[in-house]
């Protein structure tokens, strides 16, 4: 079986990451990485939801390792620790890890936490986002969905549904900016690969970062 502590150490893996990116890119190329609320006034609401989400994503994990007997009261099934189903919650975990912190190296300095005012870094079409435009949403969404596995019940079913609700406004805040900024670029890559993730039947067109 997995060590209980695990779905804790994804997340706080998974924000330390995020963290020192955010550090690096403000550091070496003198923008303000963390960007929320300076593009459109919608990321004030997103930025203080995300907060919400985030928090209760980490107490739920935490209650998940220190008081798994509590979560019977929140609704948990006897099912929801059968190894099989805790094996995958892990994959899912680690694997949303780690296409995060790909994701997020990749970008370079085009790396933001929203939209600053002045709009969007370089369009990065290299790596993984040759196959997924949003790739770090892709795992932010997969590790709620692996804590919703790992143990079902009221508060991980609204986590899992409050980062899908954010990740699809965020996602359409970005995709505008990205419009605005980058144009037919922009039209050309997002005609080329899936928001989420995949390439489009019979395109041939290599786009570049």
């Amino acid at each position: 079986m997995p060590p209980d502590w695990l779905p804790l150490a994804a997340l706080l893996t998974i924000i330390a990451v995020s963290a020192l990116r955010v550090r690096q890119v403000t550091r070496n190329h003198g923008v303000k990485a963390f960007a929320f609320t300076r593009h459109a006034p919608i990321q004030n609401v997103a930025e203080r939801h995300w907060k919400i989400a985030v928090t209760a994503a980490l107490a739920a994990a935490a209650l998940a390792w220190l008081a798994p007997d509590w979560e019977a009261a929140l609704g948990r099934p006897d099912w929801a620790t059968l190894p099989l189903l805790r094996w995958l919650s892990a994959s899912i975990f680690i694997a949303s890890a780690v296409l995060i912190a790909v994701a997020q190296i990749q970008m370079g300095a085009s790396w933001r936490i929203g939209v600053p005012a002045e709009g969007p870094g370089a369009l990065v079409a290299h790596g993984v986002f040759r196959w997924s435009r949003n790739p770090i949403f892709v795992g932010m969404i997969g590790a709620s969905v692996a804590l919703l596995l790992w143990s079902p019940h009221l508060i991980t079913t609204a986590i899992a549904t409050m980062t899908w609700t954010l990740s699809l406004i965020q996602v359409r805040i970005e995709e505008e900016a990205l419009r605005q900024s980058h144009g037919d670029a922009y039209e050309r890559y997002a005609a080329d690969v899936g928001r989420w993730f995949g390439r489009r039947a019979g395109s041939e067109q290599q786009v570049g970062a």
